[in-house]
This record gives C-alpha cells, sequence and structure tokens, in this order.
C-alpha cells in the first residue's frame, strides 16, 4: 500500500522537493515513475538508466527551484516527462547511440515559459555534473585548495564567501583553477588559446591577478572573444562547485528519500526486460511462482533477513572531515563491515552529535551485530527527530525487536509508521508477516 494523498495544486510537487517530504516524494513516484521507466525501456535503455534519469530529473528541478522561482501553470506531468525525455536524449547522445527523432508529445502541453524551464533546468544540470566530474579528477590538493578558495564555513547564515578565494596563496588555487579550465575546453575540442592566457586568466576569476597587470589584461579581455569565453568558464566552474559542495541538508536528506524509492520502484526487477523475450519472461515468472511457494512455509523463513537489507547512500560532499568518515563508512556498512562502520560513525557523531543520517545508520550497524540496547538508543533519537528518516529508524526498531521474537513489540513499532512514509508498503508487509 502507498500513500493515497491527492495534490490539487501541480506547485505543490515542487514545494515538497524543496521540503524534502515524503508524501510528496511517494506521490511524485507512485504516479510517474513507471511512464518514465517505460519511456527508457522503449528507447534504448534499462531500470538502472530509468531509475538514473528519474533521479537526476528530480534533483535538477530542486537546484534549479533552489535559485529560481518556478511558477508552474501548467500540469507537472508534461514537465517532468520533458525534462526526463531531453535528459535521456542527451545520455544517448553522450554514449553515442542512435535514437529515432519523434516530437515530444509534452511540447504542446507547455506554453514557452515552462519550456525554457525544462531546458535551463536540464542544462544546469548537466554543467552542474560536468564541472563536478572534472573537479573529482584533480589530484587531492587541487581539490582541498579549490575547496578552501570557494566554501567557506557558515558562520554568518550564508555559507559561501562573496569573493572566491579566502586568502589561499595563488600559486596552488589559480593554477587547479587552470587545469579544471583546460579539462573543460578539452572536452569541447579546445578553442585554441596558448596556456599562458588561461593561467591569467584563472589568476583573473580567482581575484588573484596582480593590480600591475589587470589594467592591461582587461584591455586584452575587451579585444578577444575567445579570451572572454575562457573567463566566462572559469566563472562558471566557480558558480557550480560552490553549489555542490556548500552542505545541503534538505538536499541530503531528499538523496536518502530516492535511494529508498529507487529500491522500490526501479530495482525490484533487476533483469532488463526491455532485452528479454516474452519467452524468457514466462519462464521466469514461473519459476519465481515455484521458488515463492517454495518459500511459503513460516517455519523456513528468516523474516529478519528477508527485510533487514538496506544501503547506505553517501555523496561525499562537501570534503570536510565529517563528509569522508561518512563515505568510508557507506563503503564498510554496504560490504557488511558493520564494526568498522560503527567506528566510523561513532566520530561522526562526535563531530556532529545531531547528524541523524549517521546516527540511523549506527543504529542500524548495531542490530546487525546483536548490540540492541545501543541500537534502540540511536534509532530512538532518531525517531524523535523530524527527519524524513524517523519512520526508517521506526522500522529498524522493530526489527531489532524482531531479532529476539518479540513479535508484539515488533508489531507496535511497524504501527507507528504512517501511509505517506517511504517505508510504509516495506512496514505493511513485514506485519502480514508476523500475524
Amino acid at each position: 500500500m502507498t500513500s493515497t494523498r491527492l495534490l490539487y495544486n501541480d506547485d505543490e510537487y515542487i514545494d515538497g522537493l524543496l521540503e524534502s517530504s515524503p508524501a510528496i516524494i511517494d506521490a511524485i513516484y507512485r504516479q510517474f515513475a513507471k511512464k518514465i521507466s517505460s519511456y527508457i525501456l522503449q528507447h534504448g535503455g534499462n531500470r538502472k538508466d530509468a531509475a538514473h534519469i528519474f533521479e537526476i530529473a528530480l534533483t535538477d528541478i530542486y537546484g534549479y527551484a533552489r535559485r529560481h522561482s518556478i511558477e508552474l501553470t501548467a500540469r507537472f506531468e508534461p514537465f517532468l516527462m520533458l525534462i526526463c525525455k531531453i535528459a535521456w536524449r542527451k545520455e544517448v547522445e553522450r554514449r553515442g547511440m542512435d535514437l529515432r527523432e519523434e516530437a515530444e508529445a509534452e511540447i504542446a502541453a507547455l506554453d514557452n515559459t515552462h519550456l525554457k524551464y525544462a531546458r535551463e533546468i536540464v542544462e544546469n544540470g548537466n554543467k552542474k555534473r560536468c564541472w563536478i566530474q572534472l573537479y573529482y579528477q584533480l589530484s587531492p590538493a587541487c581539490q582541498e585548495a579549490l575547496q578552501k578558495a570557494l566554501i567557506r564555513p557558515v558562520t554568518d547564515g550564508a555559507g559561501t564567501d562573496p569573493q572566491p578565494t579566502a586568502g589561499l596563496p595563488p600559486e596552488l588555487s589559480a593554477p587547479c583553477m587552470a587545469t579544471l579550465i583546460k579539462s573543460n575546453l578539452t572536452q569541447r575540442s579546445g578553442n585554441g588559446m596558448m596556456p599562458g592566457n588561461i593561467e591569467q586568466a584563472a589568476l583573473y576569476v580567482m581575484n588573484e591577478l596582480p593590480e600591475s597587470e589587470k589594467q592591461s589584461f582587461e584591455q586584452l579581455l575587451n579585444e578577444q572573444p575567445a579570451l572572454q569565453e575562457i573567463i566566462a568558464q572559469g566563472r562558471e566552474a566557480i558558480e557550480w562547485i560552490r553549489r555542490s559542495l556548500t552542505p545541503d541538508n534538505t538536499k541530503r536528506e531528499l538523496m536518502q528519500l530516492l535511494a529508498d524509492m529507487r529500491q522500490r520502484w526501479f530495482y525490484g526487477k533487476e533483469r532488463d526486460t526491455n532485452r528479454m523475450g516474452w519467452y524468457v519472461m514466462g519462464i521466469t515468472v514461473l519459476a519465481m511462482l515455484i521458488a515463492g511457494l517454495l518459500f511459503i512455509s513460516p517455519w523456513h523463513k528468516d523474516v529478519y533477513r528477508q527485510f533487514a537489507p538496506t544501503e547506505m547512500i553517501h555523496h561525499p560532499v562537501p570534503d570536510n572531515d565529517t563528509s569522508r568518515l561518512l563515505h568510508e563508512a557507506s563503503r564498510n556498512f554496504n560490504r557488511r563491515r558493520f564494526t568498522a562502520a560503527i567506528q566510523q560513525l561513532d566520530r561522526v557523531v562526535q563531530l556532529d552529535p545531531s547528524n541523524s543520517f549517521a546516527r540511523y545508520y549506527r543504529g542500524v550497524s548495531l542490530v546487525e551485530i546483536n548490540r540492541q540496547p545501543q541500537a534502540r538508543e540511536d534509532l530512538q533519537a532518531v525517531f524523535n527527530s523530524n527527519k524524513p528518516i524517523r519512520y526508517d529508524a521506526a522500522f529498524y526498531m522493530a526489527l531489532s525487536f524482531l531479532k529476539e521474537r518479540d513479535k508484539q513489540r515488533a508489531l507496535d513499532w511497524l504501527l507507528k509508521i504512517p501511509p505517506q512514509a517511504a517505508v510504509y508498503a516495506k512496514a505493511q508487509k513485514l506485519m502480514e508477516e508476523l500475524r
């Protein structure tokens, strides 16, 4: 069973993404995920492609709406579908695949304003991914130098320095920016500029060009369109790297919700049905039915192991101690090295006691190694918070009691999970097993 919430104003979809609302995101997946999946499967992709395109469409809408006011007077469905279709066509083009040309039906349903929104959302998302990919191809020293130059700790609510640099020596940050610009120009086939001009342009965009050289450089800039393009590339790099590395707790929660939805709506069937004949599908379904019949006997089930598996999703930005620890913890967690994951999550909680994400996965890890009292302390704290993962914590509280064969207390916790929670359907299935 899923959320039955009805949305009478399509703007609520945008608001729900901006607020990382489990109910709204559930409604988005329930109403549109299968349609996007069907389109991707019919146009050369597979289920993983569909999940990827759907997620980047939603995160790109989130990123755009954070900085621009989107007045959605059209329906959300054609708007989202068009963004996904444009994104998929660009991905197909990147892979060098052929995709037949066809008119997108959604264009007729959207006015020029909404078409502009859609194209800008896809374009901005592609720029962000391009620059952050190039950033992570830099050496660790360059990554650290640019991060220190572009991001400063949140002390005044702003989170970023209005100037690109914060006193970092130009002999380190500017050459790193020059390398970044060169990499981007190489991807775009270059424009014939000499490396010296790029080095000087990097100093200029990082506000590190000496005053004695600035006037002559700006005069040269007015005369050379190619140099103007390099400056534009440098400023674009600063903008997108800063946006990507600046801490955003709401986006982190959104990414966790999307990861849960991905498992539920796209990865339930691992096979690529786009490439399977009906005969093979029939054999697969028959095998599943037989396996289901064999699995029906409750005394042969390990119900905990059936419902416990989960994945720790973490994107290593910004590049600070907490993020690095979470990244290492996620690697250990996903490889079932729970003791090692707990050690790293302990350090995260020491650095940031309010980090519900770390406490949740530490609680799950503690459940896995049968340290139930300590696990429940973490899971209870997450449940008492107002974070979207509070109901995931309730689900693992139930599993902790299930490991102790206390079905009644497990059911009590499952009953705390409301229909709008992403984990609600999974909780209902577990309740059916326990009753």
